[in-house]
């Protein structure tokens, strides 16, 4: 990270006069030394001043400086810590600060080490409130610092990983077990986050875990541990053999993960709908309340497009509300008198919503996966059946042999492995979200529509509206900044056909996420009855492949230079990411980098059957220069790209 950059912005603090930020490779995280503006002013007050100004810049949690030393002497030409011109000098201050930031970082790791020892011991006896503080300083290191109980995990530098170890810490002194996604939630403060592990405590409510489901460390997960017994009461189950079957029509619609890259386009689908009936499409959003909830749906759709910010605002002013809600909590932590209310009014339930995270393990994903899929079919058996459209992925295909579309997910895959390799844990998952569904099927009529997707990519349509985080636009955005690209991603002698260039011909598998949100809703739309399942996936075998991509991207103007040994593209491209400006570098391929370490074998059409989806949709559009171009101008939209 280019560490200038961020003194520049640190040093905007009213708190600071001068900063110095300082980190090694073998650190994840830094330390300042602040020259502050009034010598009254208190490290503590420092480190949340630049705590909002990560905030504001978005900054990435391993960019906020953990600590900070104050400095009484000014940085000068006196003393040779700045140029003649004024600027810092970073060699001298290293030579002035560096040991000592050093020594700091060793007694902050050892500090640390026997901190976390003595919280395993006797965290419990105290108030949690003190506890929770106390952890999260112990987990990120920043012992002596002030912790505000309205401070958010991920404000104090926190990032997934580190969530991982806090939350294994809370459940060493609590026996509780608290999920990442709730620790990292936008609602959850440290106060919150004390409260939530108190009622988990005093509840007599068993809320299903992993450990409860499958067995403490289990690894391996069987579709006979996830009985629906195991997350709903019996009153519940009992009760929803009698309800009356679904409504003939679709009035008010219940839509989780709205704010997330597919679920707001299903919004505007459903959106478009209930406004022709004029019905009312229900959205459960993750927030502090309701209107914090509205607020980070609205943000989804403020993607500089004047066009889909205004049919967005005319369309829910009609028929659009907002529910602050949490998924993996019972009854989405509303009060009985609320659910049951909602319970009655929804005819139809959407469910989009999840946890994606590539990196987490399936014990940490299954509260807001599938636990969370367990509340929705508590609402759907509640008062009356309500169809449930569920929004699986391929992974759960993933050491399947002869993988069915249409088949009985329990049946198909009827163990899963539980280990560390990549997206093991979501796969998983979303696969046990399915045998719940399937189970509610089975049990009480309930109708089931679920969509497997691979790659959505960006809105054909909508600007600024594509999915930053994936890997394919990490991709596209890596090689145009570069200017690297291989003569073909692909492996030659294969014995795969090749073209007119002698690169092999393959297919690259992704769908507009336009086109899957309409055809979603199309299929799924009407369901009354049945249990269903699509694989989302692009099966044409055109020889449209990511090389094809380069030679659009090199059409379109990009000066991409292609380099004719694999290995030795890599290890160029490798060190040109490393080197991209830090706004690029961090929206880079660079945490996937390794994946594109060797080619790819050469595939010809869809990895997976998707008959069933083909012949409830109809035409599935080819991939298109003009959708790549697309991507080029919204990247050049959000400044990640040059203009040319």
């Amino acid at each position: 990270m280019a560490l200038a950059r961020l003194e520049a912005l640190f040093g905007t603090s009213e708190l600071v006069d001068q900063i110095f930020v300082y980190g090694n490779s073998q650190r994840s995280y830094l330390l300042a030394v602040v020259v502050p503006s009034r010598p009254d002013t208190t490290a503590a007050a420092i480190v949340e001043s630049l705590q909002d100004i990560a905030r504001t810049e978005s900054l990435n949690s391993y960019e906020i400086p953990r600590e900070v030393v104050i400095e009484s002497r000014a940085f000068t030409q006196e003393n040779g810590l700045l140029s003649g011109a004024g600027k810092q000098l970073r060699p001298k201050l290293v030579e002035r600060y560096g040991a000592d930031l050093e020594r700091r970082y060793a007694e902050m790791e050892s500090g640390q080490n026997e901190r976390l020892r003595e919280l395993r011991r006797s965290g419990a006896d105290a108030p949690v409130s003190t506890t929770v503080g106390d952890a999260a300083r112990a987990v990120l290191g920043c012992e002596g610092s002030e912790i505000r109980p309205d401070a958010h995990f991920s404000d104090l530098g926190g990032d997934s990983l580190s969530a991982l170890t806090f939350s294994t810490l809370l459940r060493d002194i609590y026996g509780v077990d608290v999920p990442v996604g709730v620790i990292t939630g936008p609602a959850m403060d440290l106060s919150a986050l004390a409260e939530y592990i108190s009622s988990a405590r005093d509840s007599e409510c068993d809320t299903a875990t992993f450990a409860s489901v499958h067995g403490r460390d289990a690894a391996v997960a069987h579709a006979s541990d996830l009985r629906l017994s195991a997350f709903l009461d019996d009153g519940l189950l009992d009760a929803a053999l009698g309800v009356p079957g679904p409504r003939n029509r679709t009035d008010t619609v219940l839509l989780t993960g709205a704010n997330g890259y597919l679920g707001r386009f299903l919004c505007l689908e459903w959106l478009e709908r209930m406004a022709e009936v004029g019905g009312t499409v229900i959205c459960l959003v993750r927030g502090r309340s309701d209107a914090d909830a509205r607020a980070r749906l609205d943000a989804a759709f403020d993607s500089g497009d004047a066009e889909l910010i205004d049919r967005y605002r005319t369309l829910a002013k009609a028929v659009l509300e907002v529910v602050a809600g949490d998924l993996g909590t019972p009854r989405f932590g509303m009060d009985e008198d609320a659910f049951a209310a909602l319970a009655d009014r929804v005819d139809r339930i959407v469910h989009p919503a999840a946890l994606v995270n590539h990196a987490l393990p399936y014990e940490h994903l299954f509260g807001p996966n599938v636990v969370g899929t367990a509340e929705v079919i508590r609402l759907a058996l509640t008062h009356h059946l309500k169809p449930v459209t569920y929004l699986s992925t391929v992974a759960v295909a993933v050491g399947v042999d002869n993988f069915r579309e249409n088949g009985d997910i329990r049946i198909d895959s009827p163990s899963r492995a539980v280990d560390d390799s990549y997206a093991n844990g979501y796969g998983n998952s979303k696969w046990a979200g399915e045998v719940l569904l399937r189970n509610a099927f089975d049990e009480f009529g309930l109708p089931v529509s679920v969509f497997r997707s691979d790659m959505i990519l960006a809105h054909s349509t909508w600007s600024g509206q594509l999915n930053v985080p994936d890997v394919f636009t990490r991709l596209i955005l890596s090689v145009v900044a570069t200017g690297l690209a291989p003569r073909t991603f692909y492996a030659l002698g294969t014995g795969a056909p090749t073209d007119e260039q002698g690169r092999p011909c393959a297919h690259y598998d992704g769908l507009p996420a336009d086109f899957s949100a309409t055809a979603i809703t199309s299929i799924a739309g009407e369901d009354l009855s049945g249990y269903r399942t699509f694989d989302i996936l692009n099966p044409h075998d055109d020889d449209i492949s990511l090389d094809t991509f380069v030679d659009w991207l090199r059409e379109a103007g990009r000066d991409i230079e292609i380099v004719e040994n694999y290995d030795e593209w890599f290890r160029r491209f490798s060190d040109a990411v490393e080197d991209l400006p830090d706004k690029q570098r961090s929206h880079s391929l660079l945490p996937l980098i390794d994946s594109y370490a060797r080619p790819q074998p050469p595939s010809s059409g869809a990895m997976l059957p998707a008959d069933e989806f083909a012949a409830a949709v109809g035409d599935i559009p080819h991939l298109g220069r003009e959708l790549i171009e697309k991507y080029l101008a919204d990247l050049v939209a959000l400044d990640l790209v040059s203009e040319r």
